[in-house]
């Protein structure tokens, strides 16, 4: 089915479309290593954003069907907003992830070998903060654009460009310097969308697992230009 909204509106998801926006986000990006936790895992990991003062999960619903047709997850002070996650939800993704691993050799391998006592060391200092204040927020005051999705039977419709820029206008009005985000290289990840929207370029980052992605960054005050995909 190919769906198509004439003028798509962005809101912050409602806690009852999170599943279906984990769904979507688990179809749209296989290749995540998150993904591969399952949908009950991202749900979480979706309602930790919804919920976070320091983040952000934005959506567009087809207004004839009431589908989830496109979800975006950002921070606006990274760190705190992980401070935030692991404090309120790292148990529970522990869980939902552990149940996941168990069933899949290859991603309990991996978790171990990369991820595992990062986050361990994440969750004892996120407890030591106790009931006391956040951390200060970053220096570098640069948000995460963590994830876009658009459900692919409503693409070329403007849903991935709304998002965004509602995006970008929540984190100009917060006063951020710039957003980063990260995306697959060589052809493969959305890097000429971004670019159309008035992202650039900015070098590449390699994960703990190993797996390069480019890395884009945007600034307040570069107009998009162009028609974008998404």
């Amino acid at each position: 089915m190919v769906g198509r909204i004439a003028e798509p509106r962005v809101r912050p998801l409602a806690a009852e479309e999170l599943r279906a926006a984990a769904g979507l986000h688990g179809r749209g990006l296989p290749h995540e290593f998150i993904s591969r936790f399952g949908r009950r895992f991202l749900e979480r990991y979706y309602r930790a954003f919804a919920e976070s003062p320091h983040a952000v999960a934005l959506g567009v619903v087809d207004p004839g069907s009431g589908r989830v047709c496109g979800v975006l997850i950002g921070a606006f002070d990274v760190r705190a907003h992980y401070a935030f996650v692991v404090r309120r939800y790292g148990p529970a993704l522990a869980l939902a992830a552990a149940a996941s691993a168990l069933r899949d050799p290859r991603l309990l391998y991996g978790l171990v070998r990369t991820r595992l006592l990062r986050y361990l060391r994440g969750v004892l200092r996120s407890l030591a903060y106790g009931k006391t204040e956040l951390p200060e927020p970053e220096v570098r005051r640069v948000g995460l654009l963590a994830s876009v999705v658009v459900d692919e039977g409503f693409r070329g419709s403007g849903i991935g460009r709304a998002l965004v820029e509602d995006f970008e206008r929540r984190a100009w009005e917060r006063g951020l310097e710039g957003i980063e985000l990260v995306t697959l290289p060589d052809g493969r990840g959305a890097g000429p969308f971004y670019e159309r929207l008035g992202w650039e370029p900015a070098g590449e980052r390699v994960s703990r697992s190993g797996e390069r992605y480019a890395l884009y960054v945007r600034r307040p005050g570069n107009d998009s230009s162009g028609e974008a995909v998404g």
